[in-house]
Protein backbone atom coordinates (compact mmCIF):
# COMPACT_ATOMS: atom_id res chain seq x y z
CA UNK A 1 0.00 0.00 0.00
CA UNK A 2 2.56 2.60 0.98
CA UNK A 3 4.75 3.81 3.20
CA UNK A 4 6.27 6.43 4.26
CA UNK A 5 9.92 7.72 4.08
CA UNK A 6 12.51 8.43 6.08
CA UNK A 7 15.12 8.07 8.43
CA UNK A 8 17.51 9.91 11.05
CA UNK A 9 17.91 12.04 13.76
CA UNK A 10 19.01 15.41 15.40
CA UNK A 11 18.09 16.01 19.17
CA UNK A 12 17.09 14.33 22.42
CA UNK A 13 16.84 13.89 26.40
CA UNK A 14 20.58 13.07 28.00
CA UNK A 15 21.35 13.67 31.36
CA UNK A 16 20.31 17.37 31.85
CA UNK A 17 20.52 17.93 27.89
CA UNK A 18 17.17 18.12 26.59
CA UNK A 19 17.52 18.54 22.30
CA UNK A 20 14.06 19.48 21.30
CA UNK A 21 12.71 19.05 17.53
CA UNK A 22 14.76 21.26 14.82
CA UNK A 23 14.12 22.33 11.38
CA UNK A 24 14.95 20.23 8.77
CA UNK A 25 18.29 21.12 6.96
CA UNK A 26 19.69 23.96 8.82
CA UNK A 27 23.10 23.22 7.96
CA UNK A 28 24.00 21.57 4.39
CA UNK A 29 21.93 18.46 4.07
CA UNK A 30 20.13 17.36 7.82
CA UNK A 31 23.69 19.06 9.60
CA UNK A 32 22.14 21.29 12.65
CA UNK A 33 23.38 24.72 11.87
CA UNK A 34 25.74 25.27 14.88
CA UNK A 35 27.49 23.91 17.41
CA UNK A 36 28.69 27.03 18.72
CA UNK A 37 27.23 30.57 20.22
CA UNK A 38 30.60 32.01 19.16
CA UNK A 39 30.80 30.33 15.95
CA UNK A 40 27.79 31.23 15.13
CA UNK A 41 27.99 35.04 15.45
CA UNK A 42 31.36 34.76 12.68
CA UNK A 43 28.80 32.38 10.38
CA UNK A 44 31.45 29.61 11.54
CA UNK A 45 34.56 31.05 10.37
CA UNK A 46 35.95 31.05 13.50
CA UNK A 47 37.87 27.39 13.30
CA UNK A 48 41.18 28.53 14.19
CA UNK A 49 40.43 31.18 16.26
CA UNK A 50 39.68 28.47 19.41
CA UNK A 51 38.12 31.45 21.52
CA UNK A 52 36.87 28.80 24.08
CA UNK A 53 36.58 25.10 24.39
CA UNK A 54 33.78 24.92 21.48
CA UNK A 55 36.63 24.29 19.33
CA UNK A 56 36.60 20.64 20.12
CA UNK A 57 33.86 20.64 17.44
CA UNK A 58 35.53 22.65 14.86
CA UNK A 59 39.47 21.56 15.53
CA UNK A 60 40.29 20.12 18.48
CA UNK A 61 44.20 21.52 18.31
CA UNK A 62 42.67 24.47 19.47
CA UNK A 63 42.22 23.55 23.08
CA UNK A 64 46.73 23.62 23.42
CA UNK A 65 45.98 27.48 23.36
CA UNK A 66 43.02 27.37 26.34
CA UNK A 67 44.32 28.07 29.76
CA UNK A 68 43.33 26.42 33.06
CA UNK A 69 39.62 25.01 33.10
CA UNK A 70 37.17 26.55 30.95
CA UNK A 71 33.57 26.05 30.30
CA UNK A 72 30.90 27.18 28.40
CA UNK A 73 27.36 26.20 27.82
CA UNK A 74 24.86 27.32 25.26
CA UNK A 75 21.94 27.06 23.26
CA UNK A 76 20.72 27.58 20.11
CA UNK A 77 17.00 29.26 19.11
CA UNK A 78 15.61 28.55 15.72
CA UNK A 79 12.76 30.31 14.92
CA UNK A 80 12.39 28.84 10.87
CA UNK A 81 9.46 30.29 8.49
CA UNK A 82 8.61 28.41 5.03
CA UNK A 83 6.15 27.46 2.84
CA UNK A 84 5.27 25.13 0.09
CA UNK A 85 3.01 25.79 -3.16
CA UNK A 86 2.33 22.52 -4.63
CA UNK A 87 2.55 22.64 -8.48
CA UNK A 88 0.95 19.75 -10.08
CA UNK A 89 1.68 16.84 -7.77
CA UNK A 90 -0.24 13.43 -8.93
CA UNK A 91 -0.70 9.89 -7.95
CA UNK A 92 0.33 6.59 -9.93
CA UNK A 93 -2.42 6.77 -11.66
CA UNK A 94 -1.88 10.60 -12.95
CA UNK A 95 -4.50 11.76 -11.19
CA UNK A 96 -4.06 14.99 -9.01
CA UNK A 97 -3.48 15.27 -5.26
CA UNK A 98 -4.36 18.50 -3.20
CA UNK A 99 -3.58 19.48 -0.35
CA UNK A 100 -2.06 22.38 1.98
CA UNK A 101 1.51 21.49 3.43
CA UNK A 102 0.19 23.67 6.22
CA UNK A 103 3.48 25.38 8.91
CA UNK A 104 5.18 22.01 8.13
CA UNK A 105 8.49 23.85 10.37
CA UNK A 106 8.42 23.87 14.12
CA UNK A 107 6.92 27.27 15.33
CA UNK A 108 10.51 27.46 17.21
CA UNK A 109 12.60 24.67 18.06
CA UNK A 110 15.95 24.99 20.69
CA UNK A 111 19.57 22.44 20.83
CA UNK A 112 22.12 22.82 23.64
CA UNK A 113 25.85 22.27 23.39
CA UNK A 114 28.18 21.96 25.80
CA UNK A 115 32.08 22.32 26.32
CA UNK A 116 34.86 21.38 28.81
CA UNK A 117 38.36 22.16 28.64
CA UNK A 118 41.05 20.98 31.53
CA UNK A 119 45.09 22.44 30.95
CA UNK A 120 46.87 19.45 32.58
CA UNK A 121 50.39 21.35 31.49
CA UNK A 122 51.86 23.24 29.18
CA UNK A 123 51.85 20.87 26.52
CA UNK A 124 48.77 18.88 27.12
CA UNK A 125 44.84 19.99 27.67
CA UNK A 126 41.83 17.50 27.43
CA UNK A 127 38.24 18.43 26.87
CA UNK A 128 34.89 16.96 26.66
CA UNK A 129 32.26 18.58 24.10
CA UNK A 130 28.55 17.74 23.80
CA UNK A 131 26.37 18.72 20.98
CA UNK A 132 23.90 18.06 18.35
CA UNK A 133 25.63 17.50 15.07
CA UNK A 134 22.49 16.49 12.74
CA UNK A 135 18.33 17.07 13.21
CA UNK A 136 15.51 17.36 10.79
CA UNK A 137 11.80 18.25 11.78
CA UNK A 138 9.18 18.24 9.38
CA UNK A 139 5.09 17.88 10.22
CA UNK A 140 3.24 18.27 7.33
CA UNK A 141 -0.90 18.53 7.48
CA UNK A 142 -2.18 15.21 7.36
CA UNK A 143 -4.24 15.37 4.17
CA UNK A 144 -1.44 17.60 1.91
CA UNK A 145 -0.37 16.85 -1.40
CA UNK A 146 2.37 14.67 -0.49
CA UNK A 147 0.90 12.68 1.76
CA UNK A 148 1.91 9.61 -0.04
CA UNK A 149 5.79 10.59 0.41
CA UNK A 150 6.20 11.95 3.53
CA UNK A 151 3.31 13.16 6.43
CA UNK A 152 6.11 13.90 9.46
CA UNK A 153 9.75 13.24 10.62
CA UNK A 154 12.06 13.75 12.94
CA UNK A 155 15.88 13.18 13.13
CA UNK A 156 17.78 13.63 16.74
CA UNK A 157 21.49 12.81 17.67
CA UNK A 158 23.31 13.56 20.31
CA UNK A 159 27.60 13.11 20.36
CA UNK A 160 29.86 13.00 23.25
CA UNK A 161 33.52 13.76 21.56
CA UNK A 162 35.91 13.43 24.28
CA UNK A 163 39.44 14.88 23.36
CA UNK A 164 42.42 15.76 24.09
CA UNK A 165 45.56 17.78 22.23
CA UNK A 166 49.01 18.29 22.72
CA UNK A 167 50.89 21.74 22.08
CA UNK A 168 54.65 20.80 20.52
CA UNK A 169 56.12 23.63 20.69
CA UNK A 170 55.07 27.56 20.57
CA UNK A 171 54.03 27.04 16.35
CA UNK A 172 52.75 23.60 16.46
CA UNK A 173 49.66 21.75 18.16
CA UNK A 174 47.34 18.83 17.32
CA UNK A 175 44.13 17.43 18.83
CA UNK A 176 42.50 14.27 18.59
CA UNK A 177 39.16 13.49 20.06
CA UNK A 178 36.48 9.85 19.56
CA UNK A 179 32.91 10.26 19.20
CA UNK A 180 30.12 8.30 21.11
CA UNK A 181 27.24 9.02 18.99
CA UNK A 182 23.31 8.52 19.52
CA UNK A 183 20.67 8.76 17.09
CA UNK A 184 17.05 8.23 17.15
CA UNK A 185 14.77 8.30 14.10
CA UNK A 186 10.56 8.08 13.15
CA UNK A 187 8.40 9.12 10.48
CA UNK A 188 4.94 8.85 9.39
CA UNK A 189 3.21 8.50 6.02
CA UNK A 190 -0.06 8.32 4.26
CA UNK A 191 -0.50 4.92 2.17
CA UNK A 192 -2.52 5.24 -0.88
CA UNK A 193 -5.05 2.70 -0.19
CA UNK A 194 -7.50 3.94 -2.96
CA UNK A 195 -4.35 2.99 -5.70
CA UNK A 196 -3.66 0.04 -3.92
CA UNK A 197 -7.41 -1.24 -4.55
CA UNK A 198 -7.32 -0.32 -8.11
CA UNK A 199 -4.41 -1.43 -9.02
CA UNK A 200 -5.13 -5.44 -7.07
CA UNK A 201 -8.93 -4.91 -8.60
CA UNK A 202 -6.97 -4.37 -12.08
CA UNK A 203 -4.88 -7.33 -11.71
CA UNK A 204 -7.61 -9.81 -10.68
CA UNK A 205 -9.82 -8.04 -13.90
CA UNK A 206 -6.94 -8.98 -16.08
CA UNK A 207 -6.70 -12.54 -14.54
CA UNK A 208 -10.84 -13.31 -15.16
CA UNK A 209 -10.75 -10.81 -18.16
CA UNK A 210 -12.93 -13.34 -20.57
CA UNK A 211 -15.48 -13.68 -17.35
CA UNK A 212 -15.42 -10.34 -16.33
CA UNK A 213 -16.23 -8.71 -19.93
CA UNK A 214 -19.01 -11.34 -20.49
CA UNK A 215 -20.85 -10.09 -16.95
CA UNK A 216 -20.57 -6.69 -18.13
CA UNK A 217 -22.39 -7.55 -21.73
CA UNK A 218 -26.43 -7.13 -22.38
CA UNK A 219 -26.42 -10.92 -22.46
CA UNK A 220 -24.18 -11.25 -18.89
CA UNK A 221 -26.53 -8.57 -17.57
CA UNK A 222 -29.51 -10.87 -18.46
CA UNK A 223 -28.14 -14.43 -17.68
CA UNK A 224 -26.27 -14.03 -14.58
CA UNK A 225 -29.41 -12.33 -12.39
CA UNK A 226 -31.17 -15.50 -14.23
CA UNK A 227 -28.79 -18.22 -13.36
CA UNK A 228 -27.22 -16.80 -10.20
CA UNK A 229 -30.19 -14.40 -8.87
CA UNK A 230 -26.81 -11.71 -8.30
CA UNK A 231 -27.35 -8.55 -10.30
CA UNK A 232 -24.66 -7.47 -11.86
CA UNK A 233 -22.85 -4.13 -9.91
CA UNK A 234 -22.91 -1.34 -11.99
CA UNK A 235 -19.23 -0.89 -11.32
CA UNK A 236 -18.71 -3.79 -13.85
CA UNK A 237 -21.48 -2.89 -16.40
CA UNK A 238 -21.01 0.39 -16.90
CA UNK A 239 -18.07 -0.79 -18.87
CA UNK A 240 -19.72 -2.51 -21.35
CA UNK A 241 -18.70 -1.46 -25.18
CA UNK A 242 -14.69 -0.85 -23.79
CA UNK A 243 -12.28 -4.07 -24.75
CA UNK A 244 -8.39 -4.94 -23.27
CA UNK A 245 -6.97 -2.62 -21.58
CA UNK A 246 -9.20 0.21 -21.38
CA UNK A 247 -12.09 -2.52 -19.81
CA UNK A 248 -9.41 -3.43 -16.77
CA UNK A 249 -8.81 0.47 -15.97
CA UNK A 250 -12.56 1.28 -16.26
CA UNK A 251 -13.61 -1.71 -13.99
CA UNK A 252 -10.56 -1.14 -11.60
CA UNK A 253 -11.21 2.50 -12.08
CA UNK A 254 -14.90 2.12 -10.56
CA UNK A 255 -14.05 -0.25 -7.81
CA UNK A 256 -11.27 1.75 -6.28
CA UNK A 257 -13.77 5.03 -6.50
CA UNK A 258 -15.46 3.31 -3.62
CA UNK A 259 -12.76 3.82 -1.49
CA UNK A 260 -12.20 6.84 0.61
CA UNK A 261 -9.33 7.80 3.23
CA UNK A 262 -5.94 6.67 4.14
CA UNK A 263 -3.71 4.18 5.89
CA UNK A 264 -0.84 5.44 7.99
CA UNK A 265 2.70 3.95 8.38
CA UNK A 266 5.09 4.76 10.85
CA UNK A 267 8.84 3.50 11.48
CA UNK A 268 11.28 4.55 14.03
CA UNK A 269 14.83 3.34 14.86
CA UNK A 270 17.59 3.76 16.94
CA UNK A 271 21.38 3.26 17.44
CA UNK A 272 24.77 4.49 18.75
CA UNK A 273 28.03 4.72 16.55
CA UNK A 274 31.43 5.74 17.11
CA UNK A 275 34.20 7.61 15.08
CA UNK A 276 36.61 10.36 15.61
CA UNK A 277 38.31 13.82 14.45
CA UNK A 278 42.10 15.01 14.25
CA UNK A 279 42.89 18.58 13.93
CA UNK A 280 46.10 20.39 13.77
CA UNK A 281 47.31 24.34 14.46
CA UNK A 282 50.04 25.95 12.91
CA UNK A 283 51.05 29.66 14.20
CA UNK A 284 53.60 31.05 12.51
CA UNK A 285 53.50 34.53 14.33
CA UNK A 286 51.35 35.17 17.63
CA UNK A 287 49.12 37.26 15.54
CA UNK A 288 48.09 34.68 12.79
CA UNK A 289 47.48 30.88 12.58
CA UNK A 290 46.23 28.12 10.07
CA UNK A 291 44.18 25.31 11.16
CA UNK A 292 43.42 21.64 9.08
CA UNK A 293 40.70 19.53 10.67
CA UNK A 294 38.44 16.43 9.83
CA UNK A 295 35.57 14.98 11.95
CA UNK A 296 34.87 11.17 10.49
CA UNK A 297 31.97 9.44 9.29
CA UNK A 298 29.84 7.48 11.77
CA UNK A 299 28.37 4.17 10.75
CA UNK A 300 24.83 3.65 11.99
CA UNK A 301 22.21 0.82 12.18
CA UNK A 302 18.84 1.47 12.86
CA UNK A 303 16.43 -1.51 14.03
CA UNK A 304 13.10 -0.34 15.40
CA UNK A 305 9.94 -1.28 14.20
CA UNK A 306 7.01 -0.53 11.65
CA UNK A 307 3.50 0.14 12.41
CA UNK A 308 0.44 0.06 9.98
CA UNK A 309 -3.21 1.88 10.80
CA UNK A 310 -6.37 1.43 8.20
CA UNK A 311 -9.06 2.76 11.07
CA UNK A 312 -9.61 5.99 8.67
CA UNK A 313 -10.30 3.85 5.45
CA UNK A 314 -14.11 3.23 4.72
CA UNK A 315 -15.66 1.71 1.69
CA UNK A 316 -16.43 -1.58 0.25
CA UNK A 317 -14.59 -3.76 -2.68
CA UNK A 318 -14.28 -7.32 -3.87
CA UNK A 319 -11.92 -9.44 -2.09
CA UNK A 320 -8.60 -10.01 -4.08
CA UNK A 321 -8.21 -12.87 -3.02
CA UNK A 322 -12.01 -14.31 -4.65
CA UNK A 323 -11.24 -17.95 -6.45
CA UNK A 324 -13.27 -18.34 -10.09
CA UNK A 325 -11.67 -21.22 -10.70
CA UNK A 326 -13.89 -24.46 -11.02
CA UNK A 327 -17.42 -24.47 -11.86
CA UNK A 328 -19.46 -25.44 -14.94
CA UNK A 329 -17.60 -26.26 -17.95
CA UNK A 330 -19.59 -24.90 -21.40
CA UNK A 331 -16.61 -25.22 -23.42
CA UNK A 332 -17.10 -21.98 -24.78
CA UNK A 333 -16.63 -20.12 -20.87
CA UNK A 334 -16.78 -21.56 -17.37
CA UNK A 335 -19.44 -20.31 -15.38
CA UNK A 336 -17.00 -20.41 -12.05
CA UNK A 337 -19.25 -21.35 -8.58
CA UNK A 338 -22.21 -19.50 -7.62
CA UNK A 339 -20.48 -18.62 -3.73
CA UNK A 340 -17.35 -17.25 -5.58
CA UNK A 341 -19.09 -15.29 -8.41
CA UNK A 342 -21.34 -13.72 -5.18
CA UNK A 343 -17.88 -12.26 -3.32
CA UNK A 344 -17.11 -10.46 -6.35
CA UNK A 345 -20.59 -9.30 -7.90
CA UNK A 346 -22.63 -8.80 -4.52
CA UNK A 347 -22.01 -5.63 -2.36
CA UNK A 348 -22.95 -7.25 0.63
CA UNK A 349 -20.22 -9.90 0.45
CA UNK A 350 -17.59 -6.97 -0.22
CA UNK A 351 -14.59 -6.77 2.00
CA UNK A 352 -13.29 -2.57 3.70
CA UNK A 353 -10.21 -2.16 1.76
CA UNK A 354 -8.50 -1.15 4.82
CA UNK A 355 -9.43 -4.25 7.06
CA UNK A 356 -8.10 -6.35 4.00
CA UNK A 357 -4.75 -3.94 3.77
CA UNK A 358 -4.01 -4.79 8.20
CA UNK A 359 -4.46 -8.74 7.92
CA UNK A 360 -3.30 -9.65 4.22
CA UNK A 361 -0.46 -6.79 2.94
CA UNK A 362 1.13 -5.35 5.83
CA UNK A 363 1.29 -6.28 9.45
CA UNK A 364 3.37 -4.19 11.80
CA UNK A 365 7.20 -5.60 11.96
CA UNK A 366 10.54 -5.08 12.56
CA UNK A 367 12.60 -2.57 10.59
CA UNK A 368 16.33 -2.19 9.71
CA UNK A 369 18.58 0.72 7.78
CA UNK A 370 22.31 1.69 7.47
CA UNK A 371 23.30 5.10 7.77
CA UNK A 372 26.50 6.76 7.05
CA UNK A 373 26.69 10.39 8.55
CA UNK A 374 29.58 12.20 6.38
CA UNK A 375 32.99 13.46 7.14
CA UNK A 376 34.30 16.44 7.04
CA UNK A 377 37.29 18.53 6.46
CA UNK A 378 37.78 21.99 7.64
CA UNK A 379 40.51 24.25 6.30
CA UNK A 380 40.36 27.32 8.83
CA UNK A 381 42.85 30.91 9.28
CA UNK A 382 42.61 33.42 12.00
CA UNK A 383 44.87 37.07 11.50
CA UNK A 384 45.06 39.53 14.31
CA UNK A 385 45.32 42.69 12.60
CA UNK A 386 45.62 44.84 15.03
CA UNK A 387 44.29 45.30 19.12
CA UNK A 388 40.44 46.22 17.68
CA UNK A 389 40.35 44.06 14.49
CA UNK A 390 40.78 40.42 13.70
CA UNK A 391 40.11 38.41 10.35
CA UNK A 392 38.65 35.10 10.41
CA UNK A 393 37.94 32.34 7.38
CA UNK A 394 36.56 28.82 6.91
CA UNK A 395 36.43 26.00 4.06
CA UNK A 396 34.39 23.19 5.18
CA UNK A 397 34.13 20.42 2.80
CA UNK A 398 30.87 17.85 3.36
CA UNK A 399 31.25 13.99 2.04
CA UNK A 400 27.19 14.23 1.33
CA UNK A 401 27.75 11.41 -1.66
CA UNK A 402 27.97 8.64 1.08
CA UNK A 403 24.00 9.36 0.96
CA UNK A 404 23.05 7.70 -2.33
CA UNK A 405 19.69 6.37 -1.23
CA UNK A 406 17.91 5.54 1.99
CA UNK A 407 16.69 2.23 2.56
CA UNK A 408 14.85 1.20 5.15
CA UNK A 409 14.25 -2.97 4.75
CA UNK A 410 11.38 -4.32 6.73
CA UNK A 411 11.20 -7.68 8.11
CA UNK A 412 8.78 -10.58 6.68
CA UNK A 413 7.00 -11.83 9.68
CA UNK A 414 6.59 -15.70 9.97
CA UNK A 415 3.09 -17.25 9.44
CA UNK A 416 1.43 -14.06 8.37
CA UNK A 417 -1.35 -14.83 5.55
CA UNK A 418 0.53 -12.43 3.33
CA UNK A 419 -2.18 -11.68 0.12
CA UNK A 420 -0.69 -13.41 -3.39
CA UNK A 421 2.71 -13.92 -1.68
CA UNK A 422 3.24 -10.33 -2.17
CA UNK A 423 5.68 -9.56 0.94
CA UNK A 424 6.68 -6.62 1.66
CA UNK A 425 9.64 -4.99 0.18
CA UNK A 426 12.17 -2.78 1.05
CA UNK A 427 11.43 1.58 0.83
CA UNK A 428 13.82 3.00 -0.17
CA UNK A 429 14.30 6.53 -1.63
CA UNK A 430 16.73 7.53 -3.97
CA UNK A 431 18.73 10.72 -3.24
CA UNK A 432 22.31 10.42 -4.93
CA UNK A 433 23.44 13.60 -2.87
CA UNK A 434 26.63 15.21 -4.02
CA UNK A 435 29.67 16.33 -1.85
CA UNK A 436 29.15 19.93 -0.45
CA UNK A 437 31.04 22.92 0.73
CA UNK A 438 30.66 26.12 2.80
CA UNK A 439 32.70 29.12 2.72
CA UNK A 440 32.73 31.73 5.67
CA UNK A 441 34.47 35.12 6.55
CA UNK A 442 34.09 37.11 9.73
CA UNK A 443 35.30 39.23 11.89
CA UNK A 444 35.87 40.69 15.15
CA UNK A 445 36.08 43.73 16.47
CA UNK A 446 37.27 44.50 19.98
CA UNK A 447 34.86 47.53 21.06
CA UNK A 448 36.27 47.75 24.87
CA UNK A 449 38.00 45.72 27.07
CA UNK A 450 34.86 44.50 28.07
CA UNK A 451 33.17 44.49 24.66
CA UNK A 452 34.06 42.03 21.39
CA UNK A 453 31.80 42.79 18.53
CA UNK A 454 31.41 39.93 15.43
CA UNK A 455 30.13 39.36 12.28
CA UNK A 456 30.13 36.93 9.15
CA UNK A 457 28.51 36.00 6.23
CA UNK A 458 28.46 32.16 4.61
CA UNK A 459 27.71 30.40 1.66
CA UNK A 460 26.57 27.05 2.09
CA UNK A 461 25.95 24.43 -0.65
CA UNK A 462 23.33 22.17 -0.75
CA UNK A 463 24.02 18.31 -1.63
CA UNK A 464 20.50 17.67 -3.70
CA UNK A 465 21.77 16.98 -6.72
CA UNK A 466 18.75 18.44 -8.67
CA UNK A 467 15.11 19.07 -8.92
CA UNK A 468 13.81 15.32 -9.58
CA UNK A 469 16.11 14.37 -6.70
CA UNK A 470 14.62 16.46 -3.75
CA UNK A 471 12.40 14.80 -1.83
CA UNK A 472 9.64 16.47 0.12
CA UNK A 473 11.56 14.40 3.57
CA UNK A 474 14.38 16.29 2.27
CA UNK A 475 13.32 19.50 0.94
CA UNK A 476 17.36 20.94 0.96
CA UNK A 477 18.54 23.75 -0.95
CA UNK A 478 21.67 26.45 -1.08
CA UNK A 479 21.50 28.29 2.26
CA UNK A 480 23.16 31.95 2.94
CA UNK A 481 24.34 33.09 6.41
CA UNK A 482 24.39 36.77 7.65
CA UNK A 483 25.33 36.39 11.61
CA UNK A 484 26.56 39.23 14.16
CA UNK A 485 27.64 38.43 17.59
CA UNK A 486 28.65 39.46 21.00
CA UNK A 487 30.78 38.50 23.58
CA UNK A 488 30.42 40.45 26.82
CA UNK A 489 32.91 39.73 30.32
CA UNK A 490 30.95 40.46 32.99
CA UNK A 491 33.29 39.34 35.68
CA UNK A 492 37.23 38.44 34.69
CA UNK A 493 36.36 34.91 34.27
CA UNK A 494 33.00 34.88 33.11
CA UNK A 495 31.29 35.85 30.22
CA UNK A 496 28.11 35.73 27.72
CA UNK A 497 28.09 35.27 24.29
CA UNK A 498 25.24 36.13 21.90
CA UNK A 499 24.38 35.58 18.59
CA UNK A 500 21.85 36.35 15.68
CA UNK A 501 21.99 34.91 12.30
CA UNK A 502 19.56 35.16 9.42
CA UNK A 503 19.61 32.34 6.67
CA UNK A 504 17.96 32.45 3.49
CA UNK A 505 17.36 29.07 1.40
CA UNK A 506 17.51 29.47 -2.25
CA UNK A 507 13.88 28.03 -3.44
CA UNK A 508 13.77 24.36 -3.19
CA UNK A 509 12.15 23.11 -6.70
CA UNK A 510 10.69 19.36 -6.13
CA UNK A 511 10.30 17.29 -9.24
CA UNK A 512 10.27 13.75 -7.87
CA UNK A 513 8.89 10.30 -8.84
CA UNK A 514 8.47 7.19 -6.78
CA UNK A 515 9.40 4.10 -8.56
CA UNK A 516 7.47 2.05 -6.23
CA UNK A 517 3.33 1.02 -6.19
CA UNK A 518 0.69 1.02 -3.78
CA UNK A 519 -0.04 -2.14 -4.00
CA UNK A 520 4.04 -3.46 -3.32
CA UNK A 521 5.65 -4.18 -6.41
CA UNK A 522 7.10 -2.28 -9.30
CA UNK A 523 5.25 -2.33 -12.03
CA UNK A 524 5.65 -4.47 -14.97
CA UNK A 525 6.46 -3.96 -18.35
CA UNK A 526 2.56 -4.46 -18.72
CA UNK A 527 1.39 -1.60 -16.84
CA UNK A 528 0.74 -0.58 -13.45
CA UNK A 529 -1.26 -3.88 -13.84
CA UNK A 530 1.66 -5.82 -13.79
CA UNK A 531 3.01 -7.47 -10.88
CA UNK A 532 6.97 -7.24 -11.99
CA UNK A 533 7.86 -10.05 -9.02
CA UNK A 534 10.05 -6.88 -7.17
CA UNK A 535 8.63 -6.38 -4.24
CA UNK A 536 9.13 -2.79 -2.89
CA UNK A 537 6.97 -0.16 -0.29
CA UNK A 538 5.42 3.14 -1.74
CA UNK A 539 3.27 4.94 -3.07
CA UNK A 540 3.97 5.55 -6.69
CA UNK A 541 3.22 9.42 -7.52
CA UNK A 542 5.28 12.51 -8.57
CA UNK A 543 5.83 14.96 -5.88
CA UNK A 544 6.09 18.41 -7.52
CA UNK A 545 6.22 21.91 -5.90
CA UNK A 546 8.51 24.58 -4.26
CA UNK A 547 9.81 25.13 -1.09
CA UNK A 548 10.73 28.79 -0.03
CA UNK A 549 12.17 28.91 3.45
CA UNK A 550 14.22 31.20 6.03
CA UNK A 551 15.62 30.99 9.70
CA UNK A 552 15.67 33.50 12.61
CA UNK A 553 18.71 31.81 14.19
CA UNK A 554 19.13 32.74 18.06
CA UNK A 555 22.72 31.94 19.94
CA UNK A 556 23.33 32.37 23.73
CA UNK A 557 26.06 30.82 26.09
CA UNK A 558 27.44 31.32 29.41
CA UNK A 559 31.15 30.86 29.50
CA UNK A 560 33.63 30.46 33.20
CA UNK A 561 37.00 30.10 33.22
CA UNK A 562 38.53 28.82 36.53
Amino acid sequence: MTMLFRRWPSRVMVGSLLVLPVAQAQASGYHFGSQSVAAQGSAHANGAEAADPSTIFYNPAGLARLKGTQVTSGLSILLPDGDYEDKGSRDVFGNPVSGDAGEFLPDAAAAPNFYFSHEINDRVTIGLGIFTPFGAKLDYKEDWAGRYGIQSASLETVTFNPSIAFRFNEHHSIGFGVSAQYIKSVQRGAADVKGASRQLAGQFVTANQDLTELAASPLGQFAIPLLYGINVPSEISSCDGQADDAFVDCVAKNFADNVQGDGYFRVKGDDWGFGWNIGYMWEPTESTRFGVSYRSNIRHTLEGETKWSFAGVSGSVPSPDTDLSGGIDLGIITLPPADALGQVLDPSNWVNPGDFAGSRLHPNSKAKTAIDTPEMLSFNAFHQLNDKVALMADLTFTRHSRLDEVRIGIDQVAGYPYFNGVTEGDLSVKQDWKDSYKISLGMNYQYSDDLLLRTGVAYDKSPVNSTQLRHPAFPDADRYWLSFGANYKVTRDTSLDFAYSYVQFSSGKMDYQDGCSPAGWVPGAGGLYQDSGVRCTGNGGNYTGEYNTHIHFIGLALNHTF
